[in-house]
């Protein structure tokens, strides 16, 4: 089991200068106030955007996708439709969050942000190419887009492109040298090409980074499995179990165990 993970979509409403908690607490104000704005006009569309994404950004997502709803019906032309795609992907409606980025594209709205959003859908749906020509259309509006790179890379290793991966993984990297998730990827790809010292460097290098990753532990284990080191394997297999759970058994836990 290797670990490969999908970014998160940003979203339009967030907070980042607060706890949790305190974002919790302002949203529910926020959707309190627009909730009383509403009861006294309720024909107006900004407002239900307004309160739709402080729903979103408290984790109501069918409120949102509600508000949204009234939002467009009131004027067609609202953002809204982003925002809803936006909730309908949180909610796990993909196909339905797809539609949406494409209604918004098709009015000339051109985002790298909803190209990179229509990609993750795809990849999530198993659908790697098309993600990987929207995250491609992402990258052509905003080159310096850390996670279209390296979700880009995950995709392309998922049609066994191992090489164009480790490049996409490389651009990530350049952006962000402290991306762990790169450098575990990285050292996958590397991994499938048999090229297991080079991986093992990248495996420590996500390391150090994050010394508590379970998964590159694993991965890291593996490769030295390969390289019949068994005693350095053993030590990582132990400690991806510690850290995870035991969560991962693999036909080496014999040896170790």
């Amino acid at each position: 089991m290797f670990l490969f993970l999908v970014s998160s979509c940003s979203f339009f409403y967030e907070n980042k200068d607060h706890t949790k908690k305190q974002n919790n607490n302002l949203n529910k104000e926020i959707i309190n106030n627009f909730s009383k704005a509403i009861s006294k006009n309720a024909d107006n569309f900004l407002f239900y955007l307004e309160r739709g994404k402080a729903k979103h950004a408290y984790g109501d997502y069918i409120g949102a996708i509600k508000d949204f709803n009234d939002s467009l019906r009131l004027n067609p032309n609202s953002k809204a439709i982003f925002n809803r795609a936006n909730s309908k992907y949180a909610y796990g409606d993909y196909n339905g969050a797809i539609k949406d980025y494409e209604k918004f594209i098709s009015r000339n709205i051109f985002q790298d942000q909803v190209f990179y959003s229509i990609a993750n859908s795809q990849f999530i749906l198993l659908e790697y190419e098309k993600a990987i020509e929207n995250y491609s259309k992402s990258i052509k509006y905003d080159q310096d887009e850390e996670n279209a790179y390296l979700n880009r890379g995950n995709a392309k290793f998922k049609i066994g492109d191992y090489i164009g991966s480790i490049k996409d993984y490389e651009k990530s990297l350049e952006i962000n040298a402290k991306s762990y998730v790169a450098l575990n990827n990285m050292g996958v790809s590397k991994f499938k090409l048999k090229k297991y010292r080079n991986a093992l460097q990248d495996f420590k290098k996500s390391l150090k980074l994050n010394p508590n990753n379970y998964n590159t532990f694993y991965n890291k284990s593996l490769t030295h499995f390969e390289l019949k080191e068994f005693k350095k394997a053993c030590i990582d297999l132990k400690k991806s179990n510690k850290l995870g759970k035991e969560i991962f058994k693999s036909e080496y836990s014999k040896i170790c165990f």
